[in-house]
């Protein structure tokens, strides 16, 4: 129901050349007060005997948080309510399941749930051929790496193949980034190396139960819309743990690459004995290992050369460019192959001077729900509590951080290609292909970045591109397995420290510096730390130091502290207030800040001496919402403030906060339009007082009442306010006189607005 306009008598306040008095509430800049009358109070409650008008009254004690329509009522907001985004028909009442329900379960939401539902109708030729190119790619270049990254997840070389598997097949169901290729990968295998050791050496037990916790928490997330969670992982502290989460990889590495054995797991420990050993190196593992790398880098390089950026139009001069750029894009699995002929000529010659990766079981994993117990053959088992307890805090870690990587990379590309990403649906898919992952062995996965690369630069058209890469991964385990019993172990660790190096970034130090200096305490801590104490300890440390350097700046609020006299003059009345102090708080005010404000408005005024100032304003114009605390703080002010004779104004109040404080019930406090206002009203009560302590006989001093409503409402304010002179009216007969008809009212009482000198006045005695 939509109140009828009334003048701004017997307590109505309305805003001077307003039409309504809603048109103020559209508006969270304005700061102006509205005060509904007793009819409009009288209107509003009898309203709520009906659905409709219940819901007209929740929207007005909601408009704030509206789509910014002119909202009259639920049925003018149908824009919203058609697209389900309006805050306020959300929050009220009285809610309409079925428009809900449609809106919920409709087309668009399932094609968004599913979003396969997109692109396969418009699936085409030229979208098949895309998606075979960039799939075999992908493949080819997955398959080394999976069977390397499971080599620092600690686990046998076939259970990264089997995490390569599963995950790309749900995410041509659900995920809603093309170039995006899941899988395993460096930093997140050697998370699982860390909380998902088991006891028992090679056993995959408490790596797959941390996959499955891994899916059930992210697709949670992504069903409650929790994705922005991840945003409180500052970028210094992700920068830090990945380039501490890449020294640790690649010098873990080392040991593969140089053929030694005995070297231990944990990073302090690996580069003694690593030094210590370096006698014992295999001299062939070494001298492989390293052609691999050069091979591997200039593969990489091969790409940019400005042959291949030069245009031919002969037949053989594309081809070859093709070639170049298969092999370059392949060349984990171009480097392998080579690696493995040549250990296989050794090995047919009778000889094996390289350390090999062994036999792997062939065929593809059984599919069912994950051990929760695990046995070492004897007497000793370990159950559920003994895994969980294992898995802490990487319960919590892992699915954060492979989110992390996912989003990293999924906008990216999406920013490449002009495409949006959805964050909760990605993490309801990685979420589902960690969960299914699980049920087939897997490990947790994420986006790997070399595999969307290869995604990208192969012109892949959608997710489907998937299906070919774990097809040609199931065919590998199938048929391939044999062939990958005579790969080199150096040759595994040259693919790893490749890759890596890429991702370590020590410039963004010089960058922080330049910028923002304090942000290299959290890189530091994580970094320092992730190299002594391990990588997962140190991430966890480098969060709390960054949620620290956010959280405290909350706990100390800036107040800024000025004499009223030194910059606000009234021009109307061409004088100060000499005894008013303006303080302006610069930042929002929540729990955490509330004690520290109070105590450093009572230490200023008592600083000052109790005696200097009669009126403290306090500027809540960047105060967009106050909490339980700090209404209780203000409280505290005014009890104190009353012992001491100050009175306490709050200018530039919005609106939020001005429900809140009326709600509150909370007393002795003065609301104002601006600091302007705010000092009208002081001048007209020092004048007052003035006024008394000459005592004129035969002459009582003039009284100036503000209306009923307006009288005793702390908190109350307005653009404009009716005043009525009457010497002989005392303020409580004043403030309950309503028999008096509106002409005889406004015959008795003088209208002050902007244009009579006093500006916006609203003020209480």
């Amino acid at each position: 129901m939509r109140p009828k306009q009334k003048e701004a008598v017997n307590g109505g306040v309305t805003k001077a050349g307003s039409n309504d008095a809603y048109d103020d509430v559209n508006d969270d800049d304005d700061f102006s007060v509205v005060v509904d009358d007793d009819d409009a109070e009288k209107e509003r409650k009898a309203g709520d005997d009906s659905d409709g008008d219940a819901e007209d009254d929740c929207l007005r004690e909601n408009l704030d948080n509206c789509c910014g329509e002119n909202v009259r009522g639920v049925r003018d907001c149908a824009c919203c309510l058609k697209q389900g985004t309006c805050e306020v028909y959300r929050g009220c009442r009285h809610i309409d399941c079925k428009r809900w329900a449609k809106n919920t379960f409709n087309k668009d939401s399932v094609k968004n749930k599913f979003p396969i539902l997109k692109w396969l109708p418009k699936y085409r030729l030229n979208h098949f051929l895309g998606d075979v190119i960039a799939g075999l790619t992908v493949g080819l270049t997955v398959i080394p790496q999976s069977l390397a990254f499971a080599k620092i997840a600690l686990l046998p070389p076939e259970y990264g193949m089997y995490t390569a598997m599963v995950c790309v097949f749900v995410y041509i169901v659900f995920g809603t980034a093309k170039d995006v290729n899941l899988g395993p990968a460096a930093v997140l295998s050697l998370l699982v190396s860390k909380f998902a050791q088991s006891p028992i050496e090679g056993d995959p037990t408490y790596a797959i139960v941390l996959s499955m916790m891994c899916g059930v928490v992210q697709f949670f997330l992504g069903l409650f819309h929790l994705g922005f969670i991840v945003n409180y992982v500052s970028h210094p502290v992700l920068e830090s743990f990945t380039t501490a989460a890449v020294i640790t990889i690649a010098f873990g590495q080392v040991r593969n690459w140089l053929g030694l054995e005995g070297v231990p797991n944990e990073f302090l420990d690996q580069v003694y004995w690593t030094f210590k050993k370096i006698p014992e190196t295999n001299i062939w593992d070494f001298l492989l290992g390293l052609i691999c790398m050069i091979v591997l880098i200039l593969l990489k390089k091969m790409k940019t050369t400005s042959c291949m950026k030069r245009k031919s139009s002969s037949i053989p001069a594309k081809v070859a460019k093709y070639l170049v750029w298969l092999i370059s894009t392949a060349k984990n699995a171009f480097v392998v192959m080579l690696a493995i002929v040549t250990a296989y000529l050794f090995h047919i010659s009778g000889s094996e001077p390289f350390s090999l990766t062994g036999p792997i079981p062939s065929g593809l994993p059984p599919f069912k729900p994950p051990s929760f117990t695990v046995s070492d053959g004897n007497s000793t088992t370990y159950d559920a509590s003994d895994i969980f307890q294992k898995l802490g805090m990487g319960v919590i870690l892992v699915p954060l951080i492979s989110f992390i990587e996912t989003m990293a990379i999924a906008k990216n590309f999406g920013r490449k290609n002009n495409y949006k990403v959805d964050k909760d649906q990605e993490l309801i898919a990685s979420g589902l292909a960690n969960l299914l992952g699980s049920f087939t062995s897997a490990y947790p996965v994420t986006a790997t970045f070399s595999g969307s690369a290869v995604n990208f630069q192969s012109g892949v058209k959608t997710t489907g591109a998937g299906l070919y890469a774990g097809a040609l991964v199931m065919l590998a385990l199938l048929f391939l397995t044999p062939v990958f019993y005579y790969i080199p172990s150096a040759t595994l660790a040259a693919v790893i420290i490749v890759a890596v190096l890429d991702l370590a970034d020590f410039a963004i130090v010089i960058h922080m510096w330049n910028v923002k200096k304090i942000d290299l305490v959290p890189w530091f801590v994580t970094f320092v730390l992730g190299l002594c104490f391990g990588i997962e300890n140190g991430i966890i440390l480098g969060i709390i130091v960054s949620l620290c350097i956010l959280i405290f700046p909350a706990s100390r609020p800036k107040v800024r502290t000025e004499h009223a006299g030194s910059r606000f003059s009234l021009n109307s009345h061409g004088s100060e207030a000499s005894d008013c102090a303006v303080l302006v708080i610069e930042q929002g005010l929540m729990f955490p800040s509330v004690e520290y404000f109070v105590d450093h408005i009572l230490d200023a005024v008592i600083q000052g001496g109790s005696s200097a100032f009669k009126s403290i304003i306090l500027d809540f114009v960047h105060i967009p919402s106050v909490d339980f605390s700090l209404v209780q703080g203000l409280e505290q002010l005014s009890e104190d403030f009353a012992v001491m004779k100050i009175r306490m104004f709050l200018v530039r109040v919005r609106h939020p906060v001005q429900r809140v404080l009326r709600k509150s019930g909370l007393k002795g406090y003065t609301c104002a339009a601006d600091v302007n206002e705010a000092i009208q009203i002081i001048k007209k009560l020092e004048d007052e007082e003035r006024e008394e302590e000459e005592g004129e006989e035969g002459e009582k001093p003039e009284i100036f009442v503000v209306d009923s409503d307006f009288i005793g409402h702390s908190g109350s304010s307005s653009s404009s306010a009716i005043i009525r002179r009457n010497a002989s009216i005392d303020v409580n007969e004043s403030a309950n006189h309503t028999g008096s008809s509106n002409d005889d009212v406004r015959d008795s009482t003088e209208t002050v607005g902007v244009g009579e000198g006093v500006d916006n006045l609203s003020y209480h005695l």
